[in-house]
């Protein structure tokens, strides 16, 4: 496996990064659907069918679609945020964002046995083509997980999910997400079948999808300059607790579920529990290629080892024009490869 081949595949993933930054704005208004989709395994040519979210394509979609995790959406603090959800699929949907500031209403069912029982956690687009809007206001900064919030236990897994950002940091000189997943085939069987009840994932993604060597998992390029950090936004948006491991330098730890630390924390891992988002800096000392992994060894696809949550930044140090005749001085800029 070669660096050069690696640095390819991250060209439409930046210029995709950047149109989001270009279109941040105080007050943003998107559009999604929930549709059906499907995911292939990288051991099997049978596609496992999932759930997930897409720009509103302005009408549900014929077929599947091609499963990928929900856009990624950036947006500017201290404003609002409105989505409006079409929902193609066969059973309610709704839309939350854990952190951020809504009024939630919530969908409250009988049971058989006469109690009252939460159904989603707010208002919800109806089943096969409805719509509903919703609106955040006075965003906080950090990393956020937008999901579905009805009967999340299911709908989540089936891949109902993206991430939010929020803002970034002074000293930053770009972003790479971080997004761990997991899939158990057995609950994408039949919907009746999407239960955690017996849950044992199978596949472990980061950014919706396996590494293999045949076919690396693209991360976003950031860039940098020799006193600016990369900004790495971990979200884990499976069931399990996942601990990225960063080889190399530490990294600094600024923010959790969108709250800054009052200091940094110094640390090679971290513990990303189901739903958390954490905020870290890292800057690379040397030219070398840097693997990110999950200490918890979630480094297989379905038994077979060689696959999982496996990244590789590489970083290639090399110094500024004014610095060349300053031979005590290095500095860099900084390309992440896998």
């Amino acid at each position: 496996m070669k660096i050069t081949t690696l640095l390819i595949t991250l060209r439409t993933p930046v210029i995709l990064l950047l149109v989001f930054f270009l279109g941040a704005t105080s007050a943003s208004a998107l559009n999604l659907a929930a549709v059906e989709g499907e995911w292939t395994p990288p051991d099997s040519p049978t596609p496992i069918p999932m759930w997930g979210f897409i720009p509103d394509p302005g009408s549900c979609p014929m077929g599947p679609v091609v499963w990928d995790v929900g856009p990624l959406q950036v947006v500017a603090p201290g404003g609002n945020l409105t989505i409006l959800l079409r929902n193609c699929l066969s059973e309610p949907v709704s839309l939350v964002i854990p952190g951020q500031n809504a009024v939630l209403n919530p969908v409250i069912m009988t049971d058989l046995q006469g109690r009252d029982r939460v159904t989603a956690f707010t208002h919800e687009a109806a089943a096969a083509g409805g719509t509903a809007s919703y609106t955040w206001s006075n965003l906080k900064s950090g990393t956020f997980l937008y999901q579905s919030g009805s009967n999340p236990a299911k709908q989540i897994h089936m891949g109902l999910f993206g991430a939010l950002t929020v803002g970034s940091y002074s000293q930053v000189i770009g972003d790479v997400l971080v997004l761990f997943s997991e899939i158990d085939p057995a609950l994408h069987g039949t919907l009746s079948a999407a239960t955690p009840l017996t849950y044992k994932p199978k596949y472990f993604l980061v950014n919706g999808k396996a590494y293999t060597a045949a076919q690396p998992v693209p991360v976003v390029f950031g860039g940098a300059t020799d006193k600016k950090d990369l900004l790495l936004r971990f979200v884990n948006a499976g069931l399990m607790s996942h601990v990225p491991v960063l080889q190399g330098p530490h990294m600094k730890i600024i923010a959790e579920d969108g709250n800054p630390y009052p200091y940094a924390r110094e640390q090679y891992s971290v513990l990303l529990a189901a739903g958390k988002t954490l905020d870290a800096r890292w800057r690379p000392l040397e030219t070398g290629t840097y693997a990110l992994y999950d200490r918890s060894l979630s480094l297989s696809s379905n038994g077979a080892p060689g696959g999982g949550m496996l990244v590789y930044f590489r970083a290639d140090i090399k110094p500024f024009p004014w610095m060349m005749f300053v031979p005590a001085i290095t500095s860099g800029r900084i390309r992440l490869g896998l």
